[in-house]
């Protein structure tokens, strides 16, 4: 449990600190017993990028010198089987025993480089490409375990909050940005909170969504729906709760003035996060904050916070709320139609309704719609 936290604390500290991303992908690694750990970015058949712990370097280079990618199963596999957000994966999930025992990638590439094994989980379902966060791990070490992936999915779940911050302050510094600037230049709502809710911080974005979404009496960020203040209080109050056990990140939904909705992800500011940004030691909190519904559709994440849907079951109820028909959604999700009505009676259950009308009325009230 120690490692874990200090794994969590880690991803935390690279949030702010996009630098800090080899050592806490080494500490995540070690949480394994595995041989390091990578972030891969792949778009269009091929790696765009890598984040990697330093004990990786040498493989991270035979794989690109002699293009593995283009043999790689385990993302070529992830892409067509379309894995997202929170699923997690490993060889045995994605090739036969015949496969491990007989592809180059694992008699050649593995052997090379000191692999054996490869667990991954998917991230970031809004970049418009594969984000995995994968862990080799020797061969003599024996395969990932249940148990194992259980807690990659977690961890998972805290990387992809960091590395939405992280990504855009690495991307806007990149251009010579301070990074107040950086913040200020995101869409999304960012804010920084004391243990008692007390703003100490807000970009651009947050400042526009305070006086629909938000009061400040007392300097206190307070949500205008009375109905909405329990939940966003437990929502601060867990982000510090999750850095020490497997709780993942959660979320909640806020009802603003206008009745538009935003959703709400609460994460732990560190003491590096905290003498990056230039707060005081008593802030604790960090908030992101964006609208529920983009580009027309609910955020699947959103829907899986909210409703308690697994992954598979809110990805479905986005698409049907966003109007298509229970064939075209299982098309898009790469199911069959029988599949995708067989999840859907799940959603109906755990969301109290009985048909499609009431599910897509449900999730329109979600949007403020």
């Amino acid at each position: 449990m120690n490692s874990f936290s200090e794994a969590i604390y880690f991803t935390y500290d690279a949030a702010i600190n996009p630098d800090l991303w080899p050592e806490a992908l080494s500490k995540i690694g070690a949480l394994f017993d595995a041989e390091g750990a990578v972030v891969i970015f792949y778009k269009n058949c091929a790696p765009a990028d890598f984040i990697f712990s330093d004990n990786l370097t040498h493989a991270v280079r035979v794989y690109m010198d002699e293009e593995w990618w283009r043999q790689d199963i385990h993302a070529q596999r992830a892409i067509e089987s379309h894995l997202t957000s929170g699923d997690v994966f490993s060889d045995f999930t994605i090739a036969t025993k015949q496969e491990i025992e007989t592809l180059p990638i694992y008699v050649d590439f593995f052997r090379r480089v000191g692999f054996g094994w490869l667990m991954s989980t998917v991230m970031l379902p809004d970049l418009d490409m594969l984000v995995a966060l994968s862990l080799p791990r020797a061969k003599a070490k024996g395969p990932f375990k249940a148990e194992e992936m259980a807690t990659l999915q977690a961890i998972g779940r805290h990387a992809e909050q960091a590395l939405r911050i992280s990504l855009r302050i690495a991307n806007l510094e990149a251009r010579e940005t301070v990074l107040i600037a950086a913040l200020d230049a995101m869409e999304v709502g960012i804010y920084g909170l004391a243990a008692d809710q007390t703003l100490v911080l807000a970009n651009l974005a947050a400042r526009e969504q305070i006086p629909n979404h938000f009061t400040t009496d007392e300097r206190r960020l307070v949500p205008v729906g009375k109905e909405d203040r329990g939940r966003f209080q437990a929502l601060t109050t867990a982000a510090h709760i999750s850095m020490a056990d497997t709780t993942p990140p959660q979320s909640c939904a806020l009802t603003g003035l206008n009745g538009q909705r935003i959703i709400v992800t609460a994460l732990p500011v560190t003491d590096l996060g905290r003498e990056r940004i230039g707060l005081d030691a008593g802030t604790s909190t960090l908030l992101i904050a964006q609208p529920v519904e983009r580009q027309h559709m609910v955020d699947p994440t959103a829907l899986r916070d909210v409703f308690g849907l697994s992954l598979g079951e809110a990805r479905l109820a986005a698409l049907i709320g966003g109007g298509l028909p229970v064939r075209e959604a299982a098309g898009k999700l790469g199911i069959t139609e029988g599949t995708a009505r067989i999840v859907l009676k799940r959603v109906f259950r755990k969301l109290g309704v009985n048909r499609q009308a009431e599910l897509v009325l449900q999730i329109s009230s979600l949007c403020g719609r």
